[in-house]
């Protein structure tokens, strides 16, 4: 009786697991969107400074206040639609002088524009150049093979500190990568890791889910590249070697006719 009543719990047990594995990628995938929305509420929500404005704007219209704050949003959507069509017929340069010009006259303005315009630079499609710039790291805190964690080395030109050189590093935040950390590490506390950043992004996303389908990726895209070198080397041998061949083919031809 008793082990029926094992193999029954170990049963009920089995099918509980497998419904969780199989809806925890949905779960996942609500927890991070519900996440995301909360965090954007608190800075741009119906009770902020931003959402109170935007509603005055749709009071304008409706004197429903939620219907009103989403007109302002509809209304800031559609400008920065036409800002995107002007932006794209030529006055890029333009908008961005005038833009630079004003917040340049502002002291702490100036600076955090400049800050924010690089960041947007390398989000921007013109600007795949520099993210891809970007090397992804693994950084060691305490004795090597403890803890660690991926980050991004937005430049490898080391700092001085106190007469010490470090690297700064960007570790992002998870599940939405946007914010994170940044530290400032010891040269010996940073190794290079050969992963490209939209894989790093991807796993800090999915919360380290798909980081084992990720790393295997990374390393059989290696696998490729060093194939692919071999492959080119070993023709190039063969190329010269065939070269070499026919040189001296030619050569003993050409003494033969004079003997």
């Amino acid at each position: 009786m008793s082990t029926k009543k094992s193999g029954g719990v170990n049963r009920i047990v089995r099918y509980f697991l497998a419904g969780l594995f199989a809806i925890l990628p949905l779960l996942i995938t609500v927890i991070a969107i519900t996440w995301t929305l909360g965090f954007l509420g608190q800075l741009v929500g119906p009770d902020t400074f931003l959402g109170n404005q935007l509603s005055k704007i749709g009071l304008n219209f409706v004197t429903n206040p939620i219907v009103a704050y989403g007109i302002g949003w509809i209304g800031i959507c559609i400008g920065t639609l036409i800002l995107g069509f002007l932006v794209e017929s030529g006055m890029r340069g333009l908008f961005s002088k005038v833009t630079e010009a004003i917040a340049k006259r502002l002291p702490l303005v100036g600076k955090v524009y400049d800050t924010s315009k690089q960041l947007v630079d390398m989000l921007d499609t013109g600007g795949d150049d520099k993210l891809k710039g970007m090397g992804v790291v693994y950084c060691t805190f305490g004795e090597k093979g403890g803890v660690g964690v991926l980050a991004l080395l937005p430049t490898p030109e080391p700092i001085m500190i106190n007469d010490k050189q470090f690297y700064v590093v960007l570790v992002p935040q998870s599940p939405v990568p946007i914010g994170g950390g940044l530290l400032f590490m010891p040269l010996e506390a940073v190794e290079r890791v050969d992963m490209s950043v939209e894989t790093l992004m991807s796993i800090y996303v999915s919360m380290g889910v798909t980081a084992p389908g990720m790393m295997k990726d990374s390393e059989l895209e290696e696998a490729k590249a060093i194939a692919a070198a071999a492959k080119a080397s070993t023709e190039t041998d063969n190329g010269s070697k065939k070269s070499d061949d026919t040189d001296r083919s030619r050569a003993a031809d050409s003494d033969h006719e004079r003997e």
